[in-house]
């Protein structure tokens, strides 16, 4: 009886072990070379689109993190630009880094229709490799 609750207890931690590391890779698995795993999340509120993004290397990046956010506002049938960021802009990557998470706030008007485009990336002695996620949301 005493082997049976040991076991137990050992499945169980292997089961919540795992269980934690799953939505690291949400949006991939093994990307490439220079990307293991990427998660990118848009969402709307208090006046404002929030960008989170995580990026996982390959190992030790020689940079990774965001590479571009395209932010278009509906007007009638059509999108138009209203804010646009590149890795060069603070808060978006970093240098010699397994990983890199970080939110990236842009403006939203209430009720208004966006279509946002976001493309992480990691780069890495063999190269550089990005992944992009189209996301549609109503400004709050």
């Amino acid at each position: 009886m005493l082997k049976k609750k040991h076991l137990l207890s050992l499945l169980l931690t292997v089961i919540c072990i795992f269980s934690f590391t799953i939505p690291i890779s949400a949006d991939s698995s093994k990307a490439s070379d220079q990307i293991s795993a990427y998660l990118i999340n848009v969402d709307s509120r208090n006046s404002a689109i929030n960008v989170k993004f995580s990026v996982i290397g390959d190992g030790i990046a020689n940079k990774l993190g965001c590479e571009s956010i395209d932010v278009y506002k509906q007007s009638g049938s059509q999108w138009v630009l209203s804010e646009s960021k590149d890795e060069y802009d603070t808060g978006m990557s970093q240098y010699n880094s397994f990983t890199y998470t970080n939110t990236i706030y842009c403006n939203a008007e209430a009720g208004a229709r966006y279509k946002v485009v976001v493309t992480v990336f990691a780069e890495n002695d063999a190269g550089r490799d990005t992944r992009s996620k189209t996301v549609y949301v109503t400004g709050k």
